[in-house]
């Protein structure tokens, strides 16, 4: 019978391990008792089983032989010895044999008993562990005896390297990223908390004993007691991913995130490379194939996919200052502008009907009859009132419940339902399915201002999706409808060539195919700015000037189109409504604290909100002011109240972009129409009553849905509040496209911009996967933004003192800057006139051609 070569010389008991191996694990480790036995039936020889003769036996066995070892074991001992030199044996050569040293040994009955019996011992460990450290005897005064440990030592570190390479082999395949991964889901398909998990558990494959071998290394005792935020869970991450790398460049997934993330971030090449020798990233070299890979493969991705799925385009102005550091004629530091284009798909939601071009030519034709009247935007406005008013009181509720002064958690009527908000009025669904999908194309060198510029651009993206085959844009112009999104300069540009081409030879010259529209992030922007205009007046009145004195914003005098302003204007309109509204529940509560309304019911607290939109935030209320006779008016309260009025608007508009809302968002339309005419902003006037024109009569029920719900806001997570207007999207790929090396670098170019920008989706994807792993380790990745409750309780306590939200008969402004003009009744009231909506009609007046000539 051959011996069994695959027993317990795989069992390692390293000096260091051996100390910590606890005592019920010996009892089950899978050792050798694979002796031969005589069959009880037949006689022959057969080999014995594992389980025939269990350890506990033999350690029963082991215990009653030392319990009759009572005394003279030294001379016992010695006698063995003794004994082993008669038949020529020393305890070298005795061990030798005993351990597996000789084929007769190695199948004797008596010796496979004991070496077994050795092997599973219960002294076995102590053996070892006084073999590696000889106790120091009472009597001695020299040094401890050396005893086993050099040779423990260089067999325990080849056992543990040995331990160490099966776990690292095991795990290999989890590490590998092949070239065919380099996408969105092959460098998102880490997830830390899984791998350190795997790699630190026993049972799941991954490497348990190299972990607890770190952990030890990566910290002491002392240490783990006195530091208890310091975790080495990260830190031994990284050393297995290094190991892993530095054992084959195949074992990359690790590396290749890392490298993806840093050139998110714009990481100069030079660190990156750094990072490589340590073995964390892969080389600059490979980042740069890999994003021409990635760029290659999102391209042809998005060209499948527009043939399949219905998409919406938006392309946006890009402004790069390329520098330069050795100054030539021809290579000069320069600030240059072009045009980022993204696509947006949703590929799992249920699918939309298709949208037909001779339906929407057909609906633009009888359209052309039926022009929009005044009549209809105000039928529209009155329509939207009664959920406006609804809105209204739940938002006011909410100033009030969610100040720290209230503490709402602990009232008692909190579970009431009117602090449940309103029904949505049509609002998006979300879900995993609805997780809106985006691809960059190419950044084209193209000024995207002019309409030659316009024309430009779009053929350039046509030729990109490769759709600018004769036969391609022949279907486009018999077939297709796509709708495009920019800001309001873009979609003035193509409105106008939409018009100018009307005459055309055919529906593509034509662009009957094309949709343009708006962005809401940047009527959005031209809503806050209107307020700016409206209420800023001077730091003597109580209007926006005097709030961004005492809360020392600077920057925001004045209207800018760049930084950070419309971002710090939003924060500063929020700021100040809030600050109105507190002071208006003390006013209207008749109470100095706003604890002090904790003892009302939810009824009436329902009711308090009730009276301050009817009688401090209303049109009725600014119409009860001024049918007064004008020295009998307060400027100051009526300033207040319009302030309130409209910024109620503003803060609905903007909650509904959040939360999805997009009929909250139409309703919205005829407010902005009064506003933008009274606040003389022609350019989005015109932008709302195209919307309205084409909502209303210009585009199919099915083209009216597909932009109402694909249109005008994306959500990137699929979670609720989660949406953004899609041109905000925008401006954050265009964004992330400027930070990233290869717009920073001396080498930067537009081809070279042109080539990479498709990877920006898949780079932030990777950013943002990376951030959220380690965000649940150690801190959060976020912006948070400060504490707001400082500056609301300062201006606050600045309106309670000026007393604006009282009215005080015949109280003036210091100035005529001070005194707030109603541009929203105001510009009801312009609208209504013939020559707004004549004038705005004559311009997009076409009789548009049905020829095609191709």
């Amino acid at each position: 019978m051959q011996p069994d070569e695959s027993d317990d010389e795989d069992i390692h008991y390293g000096p260091f391990s051996s100390l910590h191996i606890p005592a019920g694990l010996v009892h089950n480790l899978d050792l050798d008792f694979d002796f031969d036995l005589e069959d009880e039936n037949t006689g022959e020889a057969r080999e014995r089983e594992d389980d025939d003769i269990s350890p506990p036996i033999q350690h029963a066995h082991t215990r009653r032989l030392r319990e009759q070892l009572t005394s003279h074991a030294a001379t016992k001992v010695e006698a063995v010895l003794h004994y082993m030199n008669t038949v020529g044996l020393n305890l070298p050569l005795f061990l030798d044999l005993l351990s597996w040293g000789d084929p007769e040994c190695i199948t004797n009955h008596k010796i496979r008993y004991e070496r077994s019996a050795l092997m599973v011992s219960e002294e076995l460990p102590s053996i070892l562990e006084r073999w590696y450290k000889p106790p120091r005897t009472a009597r001695s005064t020299h040094k401890r005896a050396r005893g086993a440990r050099p040779a423990l030592e260089r067999f325990s570190f080849s056992c543990v390297g040995d331990v160490v390479e099966e776990e690292l082999d095991g795990i290999k395949d989890t590490m590998r990223c092949p070239a065919e991964d380099l996408s969105t889901e092959g460098l998102t398909s880490l997830f830390v908390e899984d791998l350190l998990l795997k790699l630190s558990s026993p049972g799941f494959g991954g490497t348990p004993k190299f972990w607890s071998l770190l952990v030890r290394l990566t910290q002491t005792p002392k240490q783990k007691l006195r530091n208890k935020e310091k975790i080495p869970d990260l830190v031994i991450l990284a050393i297995i991913c290094q190991v892993l790398y530095s054992r084959s460049h195949h074992n990359n997934r690790f590396a290749k995130m890392i490298t993806s993330f840093l050139r998110s971030q714009g990481t100069p090449a030079k660190s990156i490379d750094l990072l490589r020798a340590f073995g964390l990233t892969m080389s600059h070299q490979w980042s740069v194939r890999a994003l021409r890979t990635i760029s290659e493969n999102e391209m042809r991705t998005v060209r499948d996919m527009v043939h399949r799925l219905p998409f919406v385009i938006t392309h946006d102005n890009i402004n790069i200052p390329f520098r330069v550091f050795s100054q030539r004629i021809e290579n000069q530091s320069h600030f240059d502008s072009g045009t980022a284009s993204t696509v947006f798909f949703q590929p799992n939601a249920p699918p939309e009907p298709p949208l037909c071009n001779r339906t929407l030519q057909e609906y633009r034709a009888q359209g052309r009859k039926t022009p929009l009247s005044v009549l209809e935007i105000y039928e529209l406005a009155h329509e939207a009132a009664p959920g406006q008013y609804d809105r209204d009181v739940f938002q006011v509720l909410r100033y009030l419940i969610d100040s720290p002064e209230f503490d709402f958690t602990t009232y008692s009527g909190k579970d009431h339902e009117i602090f449940t908000p309103p029904k949505p009025v049509s609002q998006l669904p979300t879900g995993e399915e609805y997780v809106t999908c985006q691809f960059m194309l190419g950044t084209e060198h193209l000024e995207e201002a002019s309409y030659e510029g316009n024309v430009s651009v779009v053929m350039a993206i046509f030729r990109q999706l490769l759709l600018d085959s004769d036969e391609e844009l022949k279907k486009t112009g018999l077939y297709r409808v796509f709708v495009w999104i920019g800001d309001q300069l873009t979609s003035a540009r193509l409105r106008g060539l939409f018009n100018f081409r009307a005459q055309d030879r055919n529906s593509f010259d034509r662009l009957d195919w094309l949709v343009p529209t708006f962005g809401w992030f940047h009527l959005l922007m031209a809503f806050a700015n209107s307020l700016h205009k409206q209420y800023l007046g001077t730091t003597a009145g109580r209007g926006l000037m005097h709030a961004f004195t005492i809360l020392e914003r600077k920057g925001l005098n004045t209207v800018q189109t760049r930084g950070p302003f419309h971002q710090n204007l939003h924060d500063a309109i929020y700021h100040v409504a809030e600050a109105h509204f507190r002071a208006c529940w003390k006013v209207a509560g008749k109470v100095d604290k706003l604890e002090d309304l904790r003892s009302e019911s939810p009824s009436q607290l329902q009711v308090l909100a009730r009276q301050i939109v009817q009688k401090l935030a209303s049109s009725q209320a600014v119409d009860a002011i001024d049918s007064q006779p004008e020295d009998h008016r307060d400027q100051a309260f009526r300033n207040s109240i319009l302030w309130n009025r409209d910024v109620l608007r503003y803060v609905d508009l903007y909650e509904a972009t959040r939360n999805g809302d997009v009929g909250i968002m139409e309703a919205t339309l005829p407010h902005l129409a009064f506003r933008f005419a009274g606040g003389r902003n022609s350019n989005y006037l015109t932008e709302i009553l195209e919307l309205l024109q084409c909502l209303r009569h210009d585009w199919p029920p099915a083209l009216c849905d597909f932009v109402r719900r694909r249109c005008w806001l994306v959500n990137m997570t699929g979670r609720p509040h989660n949406f953004l207007p899609l041109d905000k999207r925008q401006e954050y790929n265009i964004k992330s496209l400027k930070v990233t090396d290869h717009v920073q670098g001396p080498n930067a170019s537009w081809d070279l911009l042109k080539a990479r920008s498709p990877a920006i989706p898949m780079l932030q994807a990777v950013r943002k996967h990376l951030e959220k792993q380690f965000r649940s380790l150690w801190r959060g990745v976020s912006h948070t933004d400060p504490s707001k409750e400082q500056d609301v309780r300062r201006l606050e306590d600045s309106y309670m003192s000026s007393n604006i939200h009282s009215e005080e008969e015949g109280r003036t402004m210091r100035t005529k800057t001070d005194e707030v003009k109603d541009i929203v009744t105001l510009g009801a009231v312009g609208l209504g006139t013939k020559t707004t909506i004549a004038k705005w009609w004559k311009r997009r007046d076409f009789i548009r051609a049905t020829t095609e000539t191709w």
